[in-house]
């Protein structure tokens, strides 16, 4: 069989264009260290790193998550322990005006010191972070607020009519912010709404801690009302008496249910603890998952990268060889020396 000199140039084209071809695949995996550019070139790899890559999306969701729940619960924190320090003030302010040397002059200066601290309490119990209230629930305006009587509302619903226990406390207290951290969501099949169980509570509706509806047993004759706010300016408005109409031991009685209710605030920083607490176990959790999940990914689309890169230069060796020899292949013609 007679080989021609169009068989040789054609079948040296096909060869090249081959060792380019590997030349360029080699290239493109020491560059990016994948083992494929395409899913048609490893598809039984590709399609395990999608489900790797799926599974990294989901735990940095999740880890973005819990930062924004960690930031609202640490600004949550912060902001209570501001209003620990307006309750720690107006203790020693009612205890020191509960001392039997205060003449009526100083009783009312005291009065005047708990009401600044009551406006303190509410402006900071109104606190916004990135236009959401930190202990305002779900709301979008200021969750506290005075009624038209001076009375503290909570969502325009006035606190000493609410009872604890009672569908409208309970709707109130419950309208939280939640947040997917993994826990598998679920919903219920009745309502159609999310199983709180299976999501992240990140917030503290002011109301929880606040108090609500009145006490009728701490004076007798009177509904008392729960909420600190309201309680504080009941001790202020029994300070401002003359010596004649006060009572010693009426302010003591308020004081008591005071100090009783203030617990509920130092109660919920102790629930912010141990929900920053259980974040934290989270994050590490999810910080080991996807330390392993990119080195499972590195093993199924990475390559190996000192095998790749000799394999790279024998291949570029293989590559400028066979350009030298089509040297003697191609044939120079005629139209070689014409300019």
């Amino acid at each position: 069989m007679r080989i021609t000199y169009r068989m040789m140039t054609s079948k040296y084209s096909t060869n090249l264009n081959s060792l380019s071809s590997d030349l360029d695949k080699l290239n493109t995996q020491v560059a990016t260290g994948r083992k494929y550019a395409k899913t048609s070139e490893d598809v039984s790899s590709a399609v395990r790193g999608y489900q790797i890559r799926r599974n990294l999306a989901k735990v940095e969701g999740y880890q973005d998550n819990i930062q924004h729940a960690e930031g609202f619960l640490t600004n949550s924190e912060s902001t209570l322990g501001q209003i620990e320090s307006s309750l720690a003030e107006a203790t020693d302010k009612i205890l020191q005006g509960m001392n039997g040397t205060q003449s009526e002059g100083d009783r009312k200066i005291i009065a005047t010191e708990l009401r600044t601290i009551q406006s303190q309490m509410l402006e900071t119990m109104n606190t916004e972070v990135t236009g959401m209230y930190l202990f305002g629930g779900t709301n979008n305006q200021k969750p506290f607020s005075l009624g038209a009587d001076g009375k503290l509302q909570y969502n325009n619903v006035n606190l000493d009519s609410l009872v604890k226990g009672s569908a409208e406390a309970d709707k109130l207290e419950n309208d939280s912010m939640y947040v997917d951290i993994g826990l598998g969501v679920k919903f219920d099949e009745t309502t159609g709404e999310v199983d709180r169980n299976s999501v992240f509570n990140y917030s503290f509706p002011g109301l929880s801690f606040m108090g609500m509806g009145t006490d009728s047993e701490a004076v007798p004759g009177e509904a008392v009302s729960n909420n600190l706010y309201d309680l504080l300016g009941r001790i202020a408005t029994e300070f401002e008496k003359a010596d004649g109409d006060y009572s010693f031991d009426k302010v003591d009685k308020l004081y008591g249910l005071y100090k009783d209710n203030s617990l509920k605030a130092y109660q919920t920083t102790t629930e912010i603890g141990a929900k920053s607490q259980y974040l934290e176990f989270m994050t590490s959790r999810y910080e080991t998952q996807n330390f392993n999940l990119e080195e499972r990914q590195t093993q199924v689309e990475g390559v190996d990268a000192a095998y790749t890169y000799i394999a790279f230069q024998s291949q570029k060796v293989a590559y400028q060889a066979a350009l030298q020899m089509g040297q003697s292949v191609v044939q120079q013609s005629v139209f070689d020396y014409m300019s």
